[in-house]
């Protein structure tokens, strides 16, 4: 078995352990303070204590599906005594506190891995640990902005950038932790030992930008910014159709892709039209097509239309809002949504894993922990602490079931 320790918050951290949770025989321990716990936990004063705020949000309750709830006070000697002792009995350790707050703990990976030499640790910082910002903290949001990401995001006909506020620099960290833990640990079963792993957030996300990044140094020029449109080809994007707020998705990606479009809008004039016959044309010409489509395009049901378009060879497809993406039958009929009975909220559906994997399936349909739930668990069943010792951690609020400013 392998056990890995989880001292993340919020997405980047917790999403490689959850991927890691949904694998057999993985078995992963969150550790978080009765003061200071994940933060996509939300806040102890959106609602009344007997409410349990704090076990509500969703973003937790997906992102840490089947892991084990330990509360630790890493700022108490005894509290770091605990973790160093599952320290030793564990495999992996995923943390992405600020930069220096893990060495301030006295959890530096030099000092852990004289107790566990086969200890692989995974840190997360922004920018890396050295370099001129290594001490500079960051956030998703800001590592698409340094990354050059915001700097493209912005319609072709905008002045000025937005941001895309999904936070690309967690789940892209997240997906890359997850692939050097599992490089890390085939190499450990080479050479027996483990290692430091760092992953700088910028750095990951900066790949998403390459062909901007490559153009860029071939021509000197700076990267326009397409917003829903496609560098090459027209029309290509985002099109608004009948109904409130429906939209579908057309890619047209050369010639014979318009004529069969303009073959199921009934507007087969445009394909001979010189403005619009040829791709290099078209794109010279958006605006206009853009306007002799849009009349066609905004009464058609998105789905109806989607469905020609689709039987005719164009890639086409609904602009899906959640509750269609819930009742999609193409996921339906894949499960991919699973059930899952979790206290507090209850039972709501939760996505599983995109990998499918026959012989060791994924287990996604586990909840994530209650806060400190599996206290006894760890101390006395993993730790193998008397009854007594786990009374004392609780009575000297080292763990805990509560957050710390409930308590009397």
């Amino acid at each position: 078995m392998i056990r890995a320790l989880d001292l993340s918050m919020g997405w980047a951290g917790p999403l490689v352990t959850q991927m890691l949770a949904a694998m057999p025989a993985v078995e992963v321990i969150k550790v978080e303070d009765t003061k200071n716990y994940d933060w996509w936990r939300g806040s102890h004063a959106i609602a009344p204590p007997e409410m349990q705020p704090i076990e509500r949000a969703p973003t937790f309750n997906t992102t840490n599906r089947g892991k084990l709830g330990l509360t630790l006070d890493l700022n108490h000697p005894r509290g770091v005594e605990i973790l160093k002792r599952l320290v030793t009995i564990s495999d992996l350790l995923v943390e992405n506190f600020s930069p220096g707050v893990i060495e301030r703990m006295g959890l530096a990976y030099p000092l852990l891995a004289d107790l566990n030499p086969r200890l692989i640790m995974l840190s997360m910082p922004a920018f890396g640990s050295d370099g001129p910002e290594c001490n500079a903290r960051g956030y998703g949001m800001t590592m698409e902005a340094m990354a050059g990401v915001t700097g493209l995001c912005a319609y072709h006909d905008a002045d000025r950038p937005y941001m895309l506020e999904n936070a690309l620099g967690d789940p892209v960290t997240g997906l890359n932790g997850t692939f050097a833990i599992l490089v890390a640990l085939h190499e450990r079963r080479r050479t027996g030992c483990g290692q430091r792993i760092e992953i700088a957030q910028v750095e990951g996300v900066i790949p998403l930008i390459g062909p901007q990044l490559i153009e860029y140094q071939l021509t000197g020029e700076l990267p326009r910014r397409f917003g829903n449109r496609h560098p090459d080809h027209a029309p290509h994007g985002i099109f608004r159709c009948a109904g409130d707020d429906n939209w579908i998705a057309i890619a047209i990606e050369n010639d014979d892709h318009f004529r069969r479009l303009t073959a199921v809008l009934g507007l087969e004039s445009l394909a001979q039209d010189p403005r619009f016959a040829l791709e290099r044309n078209r794109k010279l010409n958006e605006d206009a097509l853009a306007a002799e489509l849009a009349p066609v395009v905004t009464n058609l049901p998105a789905e109806e239309l989607a469905a020609k378009l689709n039987l005719a060879g164009i890639p086409a497809a609904p602009v899906s809002s959640p509750p269609q993406v819930l009742a999609d039958p193409q996921l339906g009929a894949r499960d991919f949504f699973v059930p899952v009975d979790r206290a507090v909220v209850g039972l709501h559906l939760y996505p599983s894993s995109a990998a499918q994997l026959r012989s060791s399936p994924l287990d996604a349909t586990r909840p994530a922990p209650l806060l400190g739930e599996h206290n006894a668990k760890v101390i006395r069943q993993i730790l193998g602490m008397s009854e007594a010792e786990l009374a004392e951690l609780e009575t000297s609020g080292i763990i805990g079931t509560r957050p710390r400013q409930y308590s009397p």
